[in-house]
């Protein structure tokens, strides 16, 4: 049976109208009009993390021990220009904001709410020309939220730029948005591939906390990041002995790898970024704690901030190379739904990232889970890439088998360990071993004991079906462009990541994250699948990062080198 055919229930329809209803300024959630495809998998995201809080032990809390070095940073900014960003916590950021130090903004107008809802259903063009009608007032565009960079973008038939013709004349045509296009332009930097093609010499990285959750090796950001040599690590205040340390406005979250990608030219280092810093897996929320990491990272001299005019998150992009040494990006489809509140089509958001990101073949997938990265790495090889997908029922067996010394084969015995999880207290792996039993249950029980669930119950066993079939939809996808597709046992949910997948892939080895927590044997054995590459394979303690929903692909970003990446 094809679940996924199944007429969403009343819990999924329930879900989906209170994401819809999500406010967004002054207007909605619904007025940026995902596709169905992005806002389903959502929704499926949402039911499962809801079921896990409510049925699975809770996460454990941290210790919180102070390290035995550390070191100071370089402080880039002036008192006054920490104080007055201090305050932004709760700021909203602009449509238009495409640069450090604006100023934030209030929660947004009704009028800016409409804009808004026209620029996700209409597009850019027919927004811009609709409201220049009215007004060709630059700064009045602006403060309606029309992305006129973006806009400087168009051409017409000729091929030239014509926003200044848009602006000042009142267009004959009849159909004036059919003679646009959208000219990007192609980046001529030099990326770090996130498949180990290139060779780095450092790596940028945000330090949440100076703190040690349990001690040494617990696999904090603390106990991580001087394990890296040319750490760059930004912090609120100190750094940890053996990195170099920036000072920034507020307290970073682990995330490096989404406000911002480093590049090069072969003579100066560039930190691109996003329109804003986001996070949250609804909407594009900004987040100023990252803005300000960016910010720092650039005002301490480090690189050239360039912005990109796009909303992305780096953990949905992925870069690496065909073996005719091409560069290919894979794009999540939330990442081209996001960026429909600019005016972009899909076609026209993957051409734009693609261009900028110096690819010559974009590849759109709809992930399982909130990002491409937990889900997905690309290992370089002689013989070219090679796909690693999580496999989440090979991870549950793993688990199991390594908990209770004999292999989860039947109905009875699965129920029966989920019983002994539940009847114990908890410990670190105990909510993962009930999400192995739950996830090997799923289909079983649906196909069985559908009727007899409560709606709640059976839309959250649907929504684990639903997400191994856009899982299985990627894995389809990739082989059929001709890839090696090897299934790495891992854990994707939120609240759940366990498994090797978000591994740092570099020119010599493999690091794949390490929750231990007597997981070790079951872990060692999913990150055999990275052996036989030419790289070295490493586990790297990270189980706080997995605690906090990302691993090492996650919290570290490589610094390219300055002589060309090609050659």
């Amino acid at each position: 049976m094809c679940w996924s055919l199944i007429p969403p229930g009343p819990v999924e329809a329930e879900v989906k109208a209170r994401i819809q209803a999500l406010p967004v300024g002054q207007g909605t959630f619904e007025d940026l009009a995902w596709p169905d495809t992005v806002l389903d998998a959502l929704v499926d995201r949402v039911i499962g993390q809801s079921w896990r809080g409510s049925t699975q032990h809770p996460p454990r809390k941290s210790v919180g021990l102070a390290p035995e070095q550390t070191a100071e940073s370089v402080d880039p900014w002036r008192p006054e220009e920490r104080s007055s960003r201090m305050t932004w916590g709760n700021a909203t950021r602009p449509a238009q904001a495409n640069f450090f130090g604006k100023e934030p903004t209030q929660q947004g107008t009704l009028e800016q709410a409409v804009v808004l809802q026209q620029l996700s259903t209409e597009g850019l063009a027919a927004t811009l020309l609709n409201h220049a009608q009215e007004s060709a007032n630059v700064d009045r565009l602006l403060e309606l939220g029309i992305p006129l960079d973006l806009a400087g973008l168009f051409t017409g038939p000729d091929g030239l730029p014509v926003l200044a013709q848009l602006l000042s004349e009142v267009t004959e045509s009849k159909d004036p948005c059919s003679e646009l296009q959208l000219e990007w332009p192609t980046t001529t930097l030099q990326f770090c591939h996130d498949d180990g093609s290139d060779v780095s010499f450092g790596w940028r990285a945000h330090l949440p906390d100076l703190r040690l959750i349990d001690g040494p090796g617990d696999g904090s950001a603390a106990d991580l990041l001087h394990r890296f040599t040319g750490t760059i690590a930004i912090a609120e205040n100190q750094t940890i002995f053996g990195t170099t340390g920036v000072r920034t406005v507020g307290r970073p979250d682990q995330w490096a790898r989404d406000n911002g990608r480093l590049a090069t030219d072969a003579k100066t280092k560039y930190l691109l970024r996003p329109r804003w810093a986001s996070r949250g897996d609804t909407g594009t929320e900004w987040w100023p704690p990252a803005e300000f990491a960016a910010e720092s990272y650039v005002r301490a001299g480090h690189a050239v901030s360039r912005a990109t005019g796009l909303l992305w998150q780096g953990g949905n992009l992925l870069l690496f190379r065909e073996r005719d040494g091409r560069s290919h990006l894979l794009v999540s489809t939330t990442t081209l739904a996001r960026n429909q509140r600019l005016g972009l089509t899909t076609e026209e958001s993957a051409l734009a990232l693609q261009r900028t990101f110096g690819a010559d073949i974009v590849t759109p997938l709809t992930p399982s889970g909130f990002h491409l990265d937990i889900e997905i790495c690309v290992v370089q090889s002689p013989k070219g890439p090679v796909m690693f997908v999580a496999d989440p029922k090979a991870a549950a067996k793993l688990l199991l088998e390594n908990a209770f010394g004999a292999p989860a084969t039947t109905l009875e015995q699965i129920t029966e360990y989920r019983g002994v999880i539940d009847r114990n207290p908890p410990n670190p792996m105990s909510s993962r071993l009930q999400h192995a039993c739950d996830l090997l249950l799923t289909e079983v029980l649906l196909a069985n004991e559908s009727d007899r669930m409560t709606p709640e119950v059976r839309s959250a066993f649907a929504a684990m079906v639903r997400m191994s079939e856009r899982r299985e939809a990627m894995v389809r996808t990739l082989q059929s462009k001709g890839y090696e597709v090897r299934r790495v046992p891992s854990f994707v949910s939120i609240g759940r990541l366990w498994g090797p997948v978000n591994a740092l892939v570099t020119h010599s080895h493999v690091f794949w994250p390490q929750f231990g927590a007597g997981s070790e044997p079951a872990e060692e054995s999913a990150a055999q699948v990275f052996q036989g590459l030419g790289r070295e394979v490493r586990g790297r303690p990270a189980r706080s990062i997995l605690e906090r929903d990302g691993g090492l692909h996650c919290a570290l970003e490589p610094i390219p080198v300055f002589n060309p990446l090609n050659d």
